[in-house]
């Protein structure tokens, strides 16, 4: 038995080591198939432009090294090279100390006008440029429905409310620019923070005139940068009739009902939001009031607790301060043990009643109070049930945690959560799927290069580090990662790393395609080209530069997945 028992034992690590195998073949498979389209693409834009103006191309290679495979097609030769990490175009007068036979003096790089010299090494980014395009255009394509711009909840104090934008509303232009989708409203809303917008909405099958100016908010983008933004106060959701209670003398409690309880008709009649609610239960007076409710209770089962809604009746008596309840949505559900707020003192159960003095209606208020720099503190006005009203200090703290490709994010650290029981409105059909989709495509790509020139900007102006950097290792685990989560994350993966290569390309660094366009355009200046000498200095400082970040890339890779 002790035999046998070694016996498994030792054939475990083999096992192990043969799936350790079979994982790492499929990474280095994924990487393949993720740079080598990019590749691919761009150095076949270099040779179609090429070609386009009648540049002799000698060689056409995907891959770096000795080649594997070869094939001639005319005066061209198109390679495979073993080292999927880069490719090139060999043209004819790609330097300008190349002799140039005097059959093909036209036909040399180095001898054609400017522009087709742009042209011809512009190419390459601008095909990885357009490849995103393509990628998001299909990938938004296939989508048939899409998020009507319809107003699910109004915030109170908000642009909206002052603007007398209701529950409901369907907001269908924006100065005069049709509206489809509720990201296209968000999206045009956002980029006005400050500015009077004429909106126009559809409200029980009429038109209406609004005129809105976005508040101006500060948020942080995707790479932490703080920027302004245009908030409406609206929200997508529509909330749940849930209530809340604070008052155990209340009739409310009195008769069984607690917080969190969701409200499903009133006095017979059917109640399907927070609002609706309200306004049933205003309009009721000093009547009694029947009501109908659903409580969550725990089951259970042999896979986990499920929770369970159980239906229950009750009467609510008419009472001097009215039946005590209240809605949910400034009630806090759960609270994260160890977080700031915790150490503070909040409790699930509360009711927070304020911020620094400012009332708290609705809990995205709180949030959206509570969205400032780390480090600022906070006074929050709280409630427990039967208790009289207390003040809390609040800090705000960071936390950094990783993604599933392993790169570090930071974000504020609030550990309270609401009672957030909502719904949407049903998605509608896509209206112009193909203009919807090549719009999309576009937004998409221009936001990915806008993220990408802020951190460029960062980076130059020190406000941010090189961190986030990464080389081909990085490349190597992310790929295998994105092919595990399905083809959609491959190829949005694929889109976003094409953007980057177009636009890291473009940057007037000797021995990128950019620093070869700074070249023209000095000699546009200059009106002759620039001295061979300075072209070695130029090419030898950018060599050197690209060098010390690749380095600098693959120390932040080593850290990152190996320390």
């Amino acid at each position: 038995m002790n035999e046998g028992g070694g016996a498994r034992l030792w054939r475990r690590p083999p096992r192990s080591a043969s799936l350790l195998c079979w994982r790492e073949m499929g990474n280095l498979w994924a990487f393949i198939l993720l740079i080598g389209p990019l590749i691919f693409v761009h150095e076949l834009g270099h040779l179609l432009a090429a070609k386009l103006v009648d540049v002799k191309v000698l060689r056409f290679s995907i891959g770096l090294g000795p080649p594997i495979i070869r094939l001639r097609f005319g005066e061209t030769e198109y390679c495979i090279a073993p080292i999927p990490l880069g490719g090139y175009v060999s043209m004819l007068g790609q330097l300008s100390s190349e002799d140039v036979p005097p059959a093909d003096t036209e036909r040399a790089l180095s001898n054609k006008p400017l522009w087709a010299r742009y042209f011809v090494l512009g190419a390459g980014p601008a095909a990885n440029l357009i490849l995103p395009i393509i990628v998001y255009f299909f990938f938004f394509l296939q989508a048939a429905t899409i998020q009507p711009p319809v107003i699910g909840t109004v915030l109170d104090g908000s642009a909206a409310q002052q603007a007398g934008l209701l529950q409901g509303d369907r907001i269908v232009a924006i100065d005069g620019r049709d509206i489809r989708s509720w990201n296209e409203m968000s999206q045009r809303i956002a980029e006005a923070p400050g500015v009077d917008l004429k909106i126009q909405v559809e409200r029980d099958g009429k038109r209406l005139d609004r005129v809105v100016t976005p508040q101006k908010k500060l948020r942080r983008n995707q790479l932490g940068v703080t920027t302004p933004v245009g908030r409406l106060g609206v929200l997508q959701t529509f909330k749940a009739p849930q209530i809340g209670i604070i008052d155990p003398e209340s009739p409310a409690y009195i008769h069984g009902l607690r917080t969190g309880d969701v409200i499903t008709s009133l006095g017979g009649e059917p109640v399907r939001t927070a609002e609706e609610l309200q306004q049933m239960l205003e309009s009721t007076g000093a009547n009694l009031v029947r009501l109908t409710y659903l409580r969550a209770e725990p089951l259970p089962t042999p896979v986990g607790t499920i929770l369970w809604y159980r239906s229950y009746h009750a009467q609510l008596p008419p009472g001097k301060d009215g039946s005590g309840i209240l809605p949910a949505s400034s009630f806090v559900r759960a609270v994260e043990p160890g977080s700031p707020e915790d150490r503070a003192g909040l409790r699930a159960g509360d009711r927070v009643l304020a911020v620094n003095n400012i009332a708290v209606t609705q809990w995205e208020m709180l949030a959206d109070a509570l969205a400032q720099p780390p480090g600022t503190e906070f006074e929050l006005s709280v409630q427990a049930l039967g208790e009289a009203p207390r003040t809390i200090t609040l800090r705000l703290e960071t936390r950094t945690w990783r993604d599933i490709y392993q790169q570090d994010r930071e974000e504020l650290w609030f550990g309270a959560a609401p009672f957030d029981k909502v719904s949407t409105s049903p998605p509608e059909p896509i209206r112009g799927r193909f203009t919807h989709a090549l719009g999309a495509a576009l937004d998409e790509t221009g936001r990915s290069l806008w993220l990408l020139w802020s951190t460029l900007v960062e980076m130059l102006t020190f406000e941010r580090g090189v961190e986030q950097l990464s080389s081909v290792v990085g490349l190597y685990k992310v790929a295998g990662t994105a092919a595990e989560r399905g083809p959609d994350e491959f190829l949005s993966l694929l889109a976003l790393l094409s953007v980057n290569l177009g636009f890291v390309n473009l940057l007037p660094i000797p021995i990128l395609d950019g620093g070869h366009l700074l070249f023209f355009t000095i000699e546009a200046i200059r009106r002759r080209p620039l001295g061979q000498r300075a072209r070695e200095i130029a090419s030898a400082v950018g060599l050197v530069v690209i060098l010390l970040l690749l380095l600098v890339a693959a120390r932040n890779d080593i850290l990152r997945y190996w320390m």
